[in-house]
């Protein structure tokens, strides 16, 4: 990645820290705790979608336009919002190594903050929004993520649960908001609405990204020597089976007897034993990773855009 480039992406990131940071809330008693929230703000991969996006219309090297910034503000809120309510369904106790808000303000508090935040971020792009069909899309991405995950809750201690509703799961509660990043941004760049084709690549583009990010957090879910910021083998634990746990059970009958049991440990020993397991679930994030790469040769955009957007995948995929 050109030097210059990704100086003017961290440029861009922090021009949204800040925008962050200037939110506030006027509850007192919890003015603290929604500060704090809005400034453990993680990778910001989401909000990273929306500027390179954004510069697809505008320019690799222009400055963007407070409006873009904003946008992109709003969609970390939203991701923050859904990793609040999250917290407290799950009962974490840490979220990017820092105690969860719930275990400091309970979980009313913490589901009231986390609905501020939400109601900020659609009064906030209600002030940006170029016209009516931007808001409804805005509108329309909380629908999505809330249908996948009652697609995922209706598969909890479901040892039957298929592969293709496990993707059609995490493609609702992951994969759309990556989408609807890489989509609000080509409309908050230009006075007129993008192409359709574009619009269709990027979401496509989003999609990918996104199913393979939820695989690649799926597996490392299972390494208990990387130190990822929140605990361990919640999902398995808590009935929830994903691509690993799937791929083991399709492989040996014996799994399905393991989850019905809640044997969480005969299940982490057998995908110890077995690391074409987690091969394999790699190579299905991968196969992901490879389409996005794919649909960027599909988008008209400058060069430096391309290399930033390929320098992300790869490094991705060099993770998985």
């Amino acid at each position: 990645m050109p030097l210059k480039q990704e100086a003017i992406l961290a440029q861009d990131l922090q021009r949204v820290k800040s925008r962050l940071h200037d939110e506030q809330s006027a509850v007192e008693p919890y003015a603290n705790q929604y500060r704090a929230l809005l400034d453990n703000h993680g990778k910001m991969l989401r909000g990273s979608l929306v500027i390179l996006f954004a510069r697809m219309q505008r320019g690799a090297a222009a400055r963007l336009d407070d409006s873009v910034i904003t946008g992109a503000a709003c969609i970390e809120m939203l991701h923050l919002a859904t990793l609040v309510h999250d917290d407290v369904v799950d009962d974490a106790d840490m979220r990017r190594n820092k105690p969860t808000v719930q275990t400091i303000v309970g979980n009313k508090a913490a589901i009231y903050l986390g609905d501020l935040i939400l109601s900020r971020y659609i009064e906030i792009m209600a002030e940006i929004a170029p016209d009516l069909d931007f808001m409804r899309e805005q509108a329309s991405i909380l629908g999505k993520i809330l249908n996948g995950e009652l697609g995922q809750e209706s598969a909890r201690h479901h040892t039957a649960t298929t592969i293709d509703h496990y993707i059609s799961s995490i493609t609702g509660k992951t994969a759309v908001l990556f989408e609807h990043s890489c989509i609000t941004g080509l409309r908050l760049s230009t006075d007129n609405y993008p192409n359709q084709s574009m619009i269709e690549a990027a979401a496509k583009f989003g999609r990918h990204l996104g199913i393979a990010f939820q695989i690649a957090d799926d597996i490392e879910d299972f390494d208990l020597t990387d130190d990822t910021g929140k605990p361990k083998l919640e999902d398995i634990s808590d009935g929830i089976f994903t691509l690993p746990v799937l791929i083991a059970r399709d492989e040996n009958p014996r799994i399905t007897q393991m989850l019905r049991d809640n044997d969480v440990h005969a299940v982490l020993d057998y995908l110890h034993n077995n690391p074409q397991v987690m091969d394999a679930s790699k190579s299905v994030a991968k196969k992901h990773v490879a389409q996005a790469k794919e649909l960027l040769d599909e988008m008209s955009i400058e060069q430096g855009i391309r290399e930033l957007l390929m320098s992300m995948l790869n490094r991705f995929s060099a993770g998985i």
